[in-house]
């Protein structure tokens, strides 16, 4: 998975979990099983058939709507970056409708939207990818206001899934306010995921045929290599 998309998981999970702790629900996991008979046959394959059977009857069912929602993030997450993205999805989708039953879950909302899109991402299903991080944008900003490292973060992952549409002056548009916010902290100017939203932005322009704002992005750029005096 993208890097930058991989330090959002990180950087959600921790705002997440200290921001709203509270009026998350809670619940436990609850196990089905169900016999399953084998077909006869020679020894080692009646064997091996029996022994199939029994594991797969032993194996739990989690009812996920009744687990706590940080939970089921947790374990999204893990799904996620172990590349296991119909699991992934299918937990989140789930952690989703638990967040719709109670107030002030938008940080958890916005995590769940910026990892499903994730999934849809390295499924190609890039149409499906751009509204749910547009909504997760505007959800960070709601949660934790529109200087959050959250926020820009996503707007970059916002721009490289239009960018790979070849939608590339709404993705240079998307970069463009990425940038704009991040160089409202002296800090993040510095920061090598700077430089990168900044070389993002610029190609984006340039194939947007837009060589003005391009070569404006592209001074910066130029300006961040001078060594300082």
């Amino acid at each position: 998975m993208n890097k930058i998309s991989m330090l959002l998981v990180v950087i959600v999970a921790a705002s997440v979990l200290s921001a709203c702790k509270s009026g998350a629900p809670g619940g436990g996991a609850t196990t089905d099983t169900s016999a399953q008979s084998s077909a006869s046959g020679s020894g080692d394959l009646a064997t091996r058939g029996t022994a199939e059977t029994s594991q797969k009857a032993d194996e739990p069912q989690i009812d996920y709507m009744r687990r706590d929602i940080d939970v089921n993030i947790k374990d999204g997450n893990d799904a996620l970056q172990k590349k296991d993205y119909d699991r992934a999805e299918k937990i989140f989708l789930v952690a989703l409708n638990q967040c719709d039953l109670y107030i002030g879950q938008e940080a958890r909302q916005a995590a769940i939207l910026n990892n499903l899109a994730a999934i849809y991402e390295e499924k190609e299903m890039y149409l499906q990818a751009v509204p749910l991080l547009t909504k997760a944008q505007k959800l960070f900003i709601r949660a934790f206001g529109r200087k959050s490292q959250a926020v820009y973060i996503t707007l970059g992952n916002l721009g490289r899934v239009l960018a790979k549409q070849h939608r590339w002056e709404e993705a240079a548009n998307v970069y463009q306010t990425a940038v704009g916010l991040m160089e409202e902290d002296a800090k993040v100017v510095k920061s090598e995921s700077y430089r990168e939203m900044l070389d993002k932005c610029g190609e984006a322009w340039e194939k947007a045929g837009n060589a003005f704002k391009a070569n404006k992005i592209n001074a910066k750029i130029k300006a961040l290599k001078a060594p300082a005096k």
